[in-house]
């Protein structure tokens, strides 16, 4: 911010979460579980997404304008090492259904969105840039995919990666008579926020 004094840290406790949500087993019949614990014994088919929570410095907040997280900003990967030009954009395309599955396997981003609906799930919203934070908190969540994680790794080989945009409000400079999108206005704050998790054997929150 070029208003005033800065003595307030921008983002703070950044944390990512790894979730996968299965088709809800009913019938305990033991196909792809044992049934003697029925646990399940068939890791696929199940909706992958990344779950990014944080907090904003108590002098910041969302910029009614375009939003805290421009969502033509947000994009995720996975792989070994962080390879910029590998992320593909997650919610600009997460109504179209070449998001998941593509012209190969059409019909998948309904099989994801069905899962996330489930009873048994955290019916929890993709993509949904927050309006309001009046805790300065902030959670969202990202779409990867159905199997999108792959087998968990303890040599840390394979890691999820996230990039996206923060884009907040000075609220003690709102008195400012420039538009936020001017780019000397001095109450807009925009940061990128680049993260990665690994995905390990027990490291994956699953649902259903």
């Amino acid at each position: 911010s070029t208003h005033g004094v800065n003595d307030y840290t921008f983002l703070e406790y950044v944390n990512l979460r790894l979730v996968a949500i299965y088709n809800e087993d009913t019938d305990f019949s033991g196909v792809d579980e044992a049934t003697d614990v029925t646990v399940r014994t068939n890791a696929s088919n199940a909706a992958n997404y990344v779950q990014i929570t944080f907090t904003l410095g108590k002098k910041y907040g969302v910029n009614e304008n375009a939003g805290l997280i421009p969502l033509d900003s947000v994009r995720a990967g996975n792989g070994v090492f962080f390879d910029d030009a590998a992320l593909t954009h997650k919610c600009t395309e997460w109504d179209d259904e070449t998001l998941l599955g593509g012209t190969t396997a059409p019909g998948r981003l309904s099989e994801f969105k069905n899962m996330l609906t489930q009873d048994c799930g955290p019916k929890a919203s993709m993509c949904s840039s927050p309006k309001a934070i009046p805790d300065q908190f902030v959670s969202f969540n990202i779409p990867l995919g159905i199997d999108f994680f792959g087998l968990g790794s303890n040599t840390l080989d394979n890691n999820v990666f996230v990039d996206f945009v923060v884009n907040a409000v000075d609220n003690d400079a709102r008195g400012d008579e420039k538009a936020p999108n001017d780019g000397e206005a001095p109450w807009q704050m925009k940061t990128t926020l680049t993260a990665s998790i690994p995905v390990v054997a027990g490291g994956v929150n699953i649902f259903c």
